[in-house]
């Protein structure tokens, strides 16, 4: 099963993810972060603990206090040691070409998404990382 974690201080957008979620079948027992600081607690804690950490990682960018770029600087410094791989898409209403260009110095960002995201891009995506690990059992 491939795991979720959806990070956003907007409890709409989590309520709008999983319910494309619930009713296409996509990413079940998904994940859901209001905090980016608990959500990188979780990784600090457990950076070699693969079963707990997520797959694939959904981020904010604009949040109250510690924020999507406060996030993904404590990732860097400790995401070559996190015991699988995990990607991150940046999930964000920013249209402003200057952060597209910031988040891609993060090797572990694989692409931005803008907000809300799209019905097709999501199947694509679980149907991507549904092959992927199919490939690797």
């Amino acid at each position: 099963m491939i795991s979720f974690l959806m990070i956003d201080d907007n409890p709409i957008e989590h309520l709008i993810m999983q319910r494309m979620f619930d009713k296409f079948h996509l990413f079940p027992d998904a994940g859901h972060s209001l905090d980016a600081r608990l959500s990188m607690d979780l990784f600090e804690r457990y950076y070699l603990v693969a079963d707990v950490l997520p797959d694939v990682v959904f981020l904010d960018l604009n949040m109250p206090g510690f924020n999507g770029w406060d996030f993904l600087e404590g990732f860097n410094k400790i995401y070559k040691q996190i015991k699988k791989p995990v990607d991150i898409y940046i999930l964000s209403s920013s249209i402003d070409p200057k952060d597209k260009l910031l988040t891609d110095k993060y090797e572990f960002v694989k692409a931005n998404i803008c907000k809300p995201a799209k019905l097709e891009t999501l199947l694509n995506l679980y149907s991507l990382y549904q092959s992927s690990k199919r490939a690797a059992s």
